[in-house]
């Protein structure tokens, strides 16, 4: 379970909370490098104050967050609450998250460790979706995935999350998350978040992390990417490192997982079972 902290012992590892410190931000919070006084590096996250006061969001990451166990998932470690803002304290992530990494760096990512990086989400997602309270994160992105010293991916961002109790298939719920990476039936105006939505998310992430290209909306990266051709994969991948039966087992994998209809998509434990039949 996670503990709080004082928020003049966070005050004192960000240095109040000082710009140098800053490893990365979203459109309502900034994630700082901190020391703790007993020397743990930790991640510090600072919600915007004016998008704190409805509070959901925070109590829903630390109720869901603080009891999750699994190596692909961060830990929440701590948190400060307050009515001036919310601060989350996290496990230290090395390498960032993998937008960054995809996007936004030089940084070469060979079959091996994207595959590696894809496993590892789906471990996540299939222990997520097999809880006896099922949890939907319902903002899977490689925003959301972060990757450590050893490129071992980490689910985090549980703000949006809802959970499923055993006697139901969904939970009545808002639209959230990014539209690129919503399924069809969110983006129509369904008010339900279900897991075949996550799969569907885990898809695009899927076809984004082979091709390296970012999905787009209205032309989405599962319309033009769902044909198992070798030329759709991100070019600065060495063709040595590449079995083309792997890889279009691959591209069938993440197409079914983005199919349109979310009735024909498998589920996550399915999608684990298939992924660890590839050989890297």
């Amino acid at each position: 379970m996670s503990s709080q902290f004082s928020m003049a012992e966070l005050l004192k590892a960000t240095n109040n909370f000082s710009s140098d410190m800053i490893i990365d931000h979203g459109d309502s919070f900034l994630l700082y490098k901190a020391q703790l006084s007993n020397g743990l590096t930790v991640a510090v996250k600072k919600h915007d104050p004016e998008e704190f006061p409805g509070f959901r969001e925070f109590r829903a990451e630390v109720e869901t967050l603080g009891k999750l166990r699994h190596p692909n998932i961060v830990k929440l470690l701590g948190y400060s609450a307050s009515d001036s803002g919310g601060l989350f304290v996290y496990e230290y992530i090395e390498r960032g998250n993998l937008h960054r990494l995809l996007h936004e760096s030089n940084t070469q990512l060979p079959w091996k460790t994207r595959l590696q990086i894809v496993k590892g989400v789906a471990d996540a997602l299939a222990y997520l979706h097999g809880l006896d309270n099922r949890i939907v994160h319902r903002d899977i992105k490689p925003r959301n995935v972060l990757l450590d010293s050893e490129f071992q991916p980490h689910i985090t961002n549980f703000g949006l999350a809802r959970r499923i109790d055993s006697e139901h298939s969904h939970v009545s719920t808002t639209c959230a998350g990014d539209i690129e990476y919503m399924p069809p039936e969110y983006s129509q105006g369904l008010d339900k978040a279900t897991l075949k939505g996550d799969v569907y998310s885990f898809g695009i992430l899927m076809l984004e992390i082979a091709s390296g290209a970012r999905p787009s909306f209205p032309v989405r990266l599962a319309n033009w990417a769902c044909i198992p051709k070798m030329k759709m994969i991100d070019s600065s991948i060495r063709r040595q490192d590449l079995d083309e039966v792997v890889v279009k087992k691959y591209i069938s994998i993440a197409c079914s997982c983005a199919n349109k209809s979310s009735r024909e998509r498998p589920p996550m434990t399915q999608v684990v079972e298939l992924l660890n039949q590839l050989s890297t």
